[in-house]
């Protein structure tokens, strides 16, 4: 049985366009690269793979592209009633806190990817609090290899500077998002096979997404 999304597309769009706004004008928002991302498909899905540094993370890839993207959220924030509510109404799945234990929620997000739906995941599964990059965790590589989705890598510059962890204001400053190119795990010649194969997976895209970064510097005058 197929996993349904929620939400409806009326109002993912409504708190996407709002966004994109809100975006643009606190934080100049651009985006680069957006065409890379591979157009909707009935049976192969693309996972979004950005680093995670700020709570002003997860909305950057939903406003940079014109097609529907799927959130995960952590379980409690649904419990919350106008969160959950938003949460709800554009279709965001709930994952458990401990989200490498819930096997439940991998299932049904293969399912999804399998119906050609596009989903955000961070590869370091939690936000950095120094804004350098974090190891990246295995689960990613799981979902990618069992889902036989496209990756594709993306670095997201300026939220730190804006909302770091722990902070209590946001600063406004320039908040962009560059893509990287589309790859297809499943394709990767002589991959290990169980856990050594996961890691090898998301140590990839965090490779790139470092490289993505580099570049940008190299192009800073």
């Amino acid at each position: 049985m197929s996993t349904p999304l929620r939400g409806t597309e009326a109002f993912y769009r409504l708190v996407r366009n709002t966004l994109f706004v809100i975006y643009r004008v606190l934080f100049g928002f651009r985006h680069y690269g957006s065409e890379k991302v591979p157009e909707p498909n009935d049976t192969r899905g693309v996972i979004l793979a950005p680093n995670h540094v700020s709570h002003l993370d997860p909305p950057v890839t939903g406003i940079s592209l014109k097609r529907r993207v799927t959130y995960l959220a952590k379980d409690y924030l649904f419990k919350h009633w106008f969160v959950g509510w938003i949460l709800r109404g554009i279709g965001a799945y709930p994952i458990k806190s401990d989200s490498v234990n819930d096997f439940r929620s991998i299932r049904d997000l293969i399912r999804i990817l399998k119906q050609g739906e596009c989903v955000t995941v961070f590869p370091e599964g939690t936000r950095s609090e120094n804004g350098e990059f974090r190891e990246p965790e295995a689960g990613l590589g799981f979902l990618a290899l069992k889902s036989g989705a496209w990756v594709v890598p993306a670095y997201i510059g300026g939220t730190f500077e804006a909302l770091p962890k722990g902070a209590e204001k946001i600063k406004r400053c320039l908040v962009d998002v560059h893509y990287g190119t589309p790859f297809l795990p499943v394709e990767i010649k002589d991959l290990p096979s169980g856990e050594e194969g996961y890691l090898k997976v998301v140590q990839r895209i965090m490779a790139e997404i470092k490289e993505i970064k580099a570049g940008l510097r190299q192009q800073t005058p």
